[in-house]
């Protein structure tokens, strides 16, 4: 403090004097006391106020940017074993058509490394649903004449029951044009799983829808960073 006053103007500091207000005669000591303490309250200011701006600017910093993950399930799982009751050759159990499903997904999971692509939502949600058939314990088979279109799904050649048949997985809107009459039980959870928000995919084996997969989407909070 003695510092900063000894820097007052020397002509400032002789005209300090004695002073009368309100009746009362102040000496010169006790004026320049009340200069000191004046002074003193400004500086005190001046260092509240940078400090406040400080803590602002280093708020702002270390301002914590929220990072979330992409989260699919799989909400529902329905198979149809016989769409077509009148031609034995239509039927495969449920662990026949869950095979035929995971095969195609394996089949763009390659094709998306191989073509060094970004997966889209449809894709990470046909992801999902291979990640579940193989925590399952599914395993693909062999296929043929692979191909994949973001409008209708995959489609490849696969052997089953001694014969080649082509398997299309895709959109529900897509695979309602490309196959025939949902059976009752997938048309009644494709129209739920819509009116949910979810993702719709169905398989079908030559013509005939097999089974049903909804997929819900979200995003969960996984980590804060500054």
């Amino acid at each position: 403090m003695n510092l900063f006053l000894n820097k007052l103007p020397n002509e400032f500091a002789s005209a300090l004097g004695s002073i009368d207000f309100a009746g009362r005669s102040f000496s010169k000591s006790e004026v320049q006391l009340a200069l000191y303490v004046v002074i003193g309250l400004i500086v005190l200011i001046l260092l509240l106020f940078l400090i406040g701006r400080i803590r602002d600017r280093s708020s702002i910093a270390t301002e914590v940017i929220p990072q979330y993950e992409e989260i699919f399930e799989i909400e529902t799982e329905i198979f149809e074993t016989n769409p077509y009751k009148n031609d034995p050759d239509t039927y495969f159990e449920q662990s026949v058509l869950r095979t035929v499903t995971l095969t195609l997904i394996i089949g763009l999971r390659e094709y998306l490394v191989k073509m060094a692509e970004n997966a889209s939502d449809q894709h990470k949600a046909m992801a999902a649903i291979a990640k579940h058939l193989e925590a399952n314990e599914v395993l693909p088979i062999a296929f043929t004449q692979w191909n994949q279109s973001p409008i209708q799904g995959i489609a490849a050649r696969i052997i089953l029951n001694g014969k080649s048949r082509t398997a299309l997985f895709g959109p529900s809107l897509a695979m309602a044009k490309a196959s025939t009459k949902f059976p009752n039980e997938i048309a009644e959870a494709v129209e739920r799983a819509h009116a949910a928000g979810q993702s719709v995919f169905v398989l079908a084996i030559d013509g005939l829808a097999y089974g049903v997969f909804c997929v819900s989407h979200r995003l969960q909070l996984i980590a804060a960073t500054s």
